[in-house]
């Protein structure tokens, strides 16, 4: 179970903002798409792909406070055929969000999954079908510079990205699983629409029920190129120096504490 939390646990990107222009429940509709494909080099060389997109109505009450309620639908595949990346979701849940400048939001979800069929001979689920409530707190706090309207630039202007939430499992033993990351680094080169952007990055997981998977920090350097910035489309590499935090519940850890990892990925995310 290495992977779930990379490619399911945590709720995914906040979704688009808006902000309430005063009092009244102002109805919109809303919807998203996210797809993220990623390599591991130390899982095997593991490819595995992720991706969700939600649909609803969001309603606008006083300022800052946004009610989000939505169908979804998630999807998962992997190379190495491991069942716990290899499976379809749907469901119904609802956000709310309580400010407009930092993104805070209370969520829940209610899940039915399935797990997709994969050849005999590898790890299979003990049952096909499953279901999970799924509810807890996102928060995702960013900046990022403007660009100067030059065609060809170095800017080297500073960003950053902070995100995490805390989440509980109903079908993971009743578990609670924290995550964050935190991402800031430099605007390197802008042609045109292509951009390219370099980074240093901390990935964090802590669990209740102490499974070794989420129990680890990662650290490390990466590069990312956007080939149109208007669009939400990234090709990024990260290497990472990683280490396990020693906490062995039900599976014991058959990995050494530390290892190092190179990640190659691309993300895609349209919403309105």
């Amino acid at each position: 179970m290495l992977c779930v939390q990379l490619a399911w646990t945590h709720p995914g990107r906040p979704d688009s903002t808006g902000e309430s222009k005063g009092f009244g429940l102002n109805p919109r509709l809303w919807w998203e798409f996210y797809d993220e494909s990623m390599f591991f080099q130390r899982l095997d060389d593991n490819f595995i792909s992720s991706s969700h997109t939600r649909a609803g109505v969001r309603v606008y009450g006083l300022p800052g406070i946004t009610l989000t309620g939505y169908f979804m639908l998630r999807y998962g595949r992997d190379i190495q055929r491991d069942y716990w990346n290899n499976r379809a979701e749907g469901g119904v849940g609802f956000r709310l969000r309580f400010f407009s400048k930092v993104f805070l939001a209370l969520y829940g979800e209610y899940i039915q999954g399935r797990y997709l069929k994969i050849p005999e001979g590898y790890p299979q689920a003990s049952d096909d079908n499953y279901s999970d409530f799924r509810g807890g707190l996102i928060f995702w706090y960013g900046w990022m510079p403007y660009g100067d309207g030059k065609i060809f630039a170095f800017p080297l202007k500073s960003w950053g990205d902070i995100y995490s939430d805390v989440t509980y499992f109903g079908s993971q033993r009743n578990n609670l699983i924290g995550y964050a990351h935190v991402k800031t680094g430099l605007q390197l080169l802008r042609f045109w629409k292509v951009s390219l952007d370099g980074y240093g990055v901390i990935y964090m997981a802590k669990d209740v029920n102490k499974d070794f998977w989420n129990n680890r920090v990662e650290i490390g350097p990466g590069v990312w190129v956007r080939p149109w910035t208007g669009l939400e489309l990234k090709f990024y590499a990260e290497w990472l120096f990683g280490w396990y935090f020693g906490l062995e519940g039900e599976d014991p850890n058959p990995y050494g504490q530390k290892y190092r990892d190179r990640r190659i990925g691309v993300l895609f995310w349209l919403g309105i």
